[in-house]
């Protein structure tokens, strides 16, 4: 653990980060500094392949930055570096080396948000409550979610629906805009979430992050850019052992045996 602001646990290859503040896990320096922490630790032991992120109790998986302690940045490159920490955040989640699921609960709010829609797999409880709505507190999107990668998930008009009301809105609404990858009942979220993470912990660790590679670079470049990329990474994939042994094993009828990162 790298402190009791957010958790971890391990259970064979799989890690579960706890965002541990409940009832609501707001985001404070203290707590991404420990999400940062632990995501070393998590990095670091090869045999993990998948990271699930949930918050703590009931209430909330996380409704947003501490108010209390955003109002405290009086100084403008104090906030600017609480900016710059935020978005240098949610790029190492979404360039992390091993596949992420965001198990999402009650409130996800402004930051929560950002942390939860830039994982790879978003299941959302049935009880689930979404909200963007900075502009309410005289602020907007700081984090490289709303502003940068919004638009580009769910288009023009749906992130002015969604920045410019701020609104409250359902799971459900979450999965017709396709922020959330699946709606799940509230009580069955955690063992769906494991249930995503055993599956991806069976893949090629070395395709999986290619493939989250691949996509990221995607959102950042045009089309002759990527055509180039895809085809590096094809060549690092194929040369790969897990290549073969993918192919072999299912010849073969049996589970490959993958190497880890």
């Amino acid at each position: 653990m790298a402190d009791d602001f957010v958790l971890v646990e391990r259970n064979q290859r799989v890690a579960t980060i706890i965002l541990n503040r409940p009832p609501f896990n707001p985001l404070s320096m203290k707590m991404v500094d420990a999400l940062h922490r632990v995501l070393d630790e998590v990095e670091k032991d090869r045999a993990l392949r998948a990271v699930v992120i949930r918050g703590a109790g009931e209430r909330a998986f996380c409704a947003g930055a501490d108010i209390r302690e955003e109002s405290q940045f009086k100084e403008a490159s104090a906030a600017k570096a609480f900016r710059e920490y935020g978005r240098s955040t949610l790029h190492r989640l979404e360039n992390f080396p091993k596949p992420t699921i965001a198990a999402i609960q009650g409130y996800c709010i402004g930051g929560g948000t950002a942390l939860g829609w830039v994982c790879d797999i978003r299941l959302a409880a049935e009880n689930a409550v979404f909200r963007a709505g900075d502009a309410y507190l005289g602020i907007v999107p700081s984090w490289g979610m709303g502003l940068l990668r919004l638009p580009r998930l769910v288009g023009r008009g749906n992130t002015l629906d969604l920045l410019l009301l701020g609104e409250n809105f359902s799971a459900a609404r979450a999965y017709e805009l396709g922020l959330v990858s699946k709606v799940v009942p509230t009580a069955t979220l955690f063992d769906e979430a494991r249930a995503v993470a055993a599956r991806l912990a069976k893949g090629s660790p070395q395709a999986l992050a290619a493939i989250r590679k691949a996509v990221a670079y995607n959102l950042r470049h045009g089309w002759d850019d990527m055509v180039k990329y895809e085809e590096e990474l094809c060549v690092r994939v194929f040369e790969h052992p897990d290549a073969h042994e993918g192919t072999t094993a299912f010849l073969e009828k049996r589970e490959p045996r993958f190497q880890d990162l």
